[in-house]
């Protein structure tokens, strides 16, 4: 819900067509049962379109679910240009 929210609040205030949020948890602290350390939600918000979002979740250290996340991120906006 909440990179959902993200991603649409930002279109409405962006001047841009597509818009992408992500929110999560890339440790190395900061995880639970519930929430470990590697979820991560990505949401696109397209102009007269949906809103789509996916949870994901990452393994690796820190800066392995960073670059995950960015370039599941990426994959989206290409998808969603196309």
């Amino acid at each position: 819900q909440v990179a959902r929210e993200m991603a649409a609040g930002a279109l409405r205030h962006a001047h841009a067509d597509v818009t992408v949020a992500v929110t999560g948890i890339a440790g190395p602290g900061g995880g639970s049962q519930e929430k470990p350390i590697g979820l991560v939600f990505l949401a696109i918000a397209r102009k007269g379109g949906e809103t789509r979002c996916e949870r994901k979740l990452f393994s690796g250290d820190r800066a392995a679910i960073r670059r995950a996340t960015v370039a599941r991120a990426l994959e989206m906006l290409a998808e969603a240009v196309r």
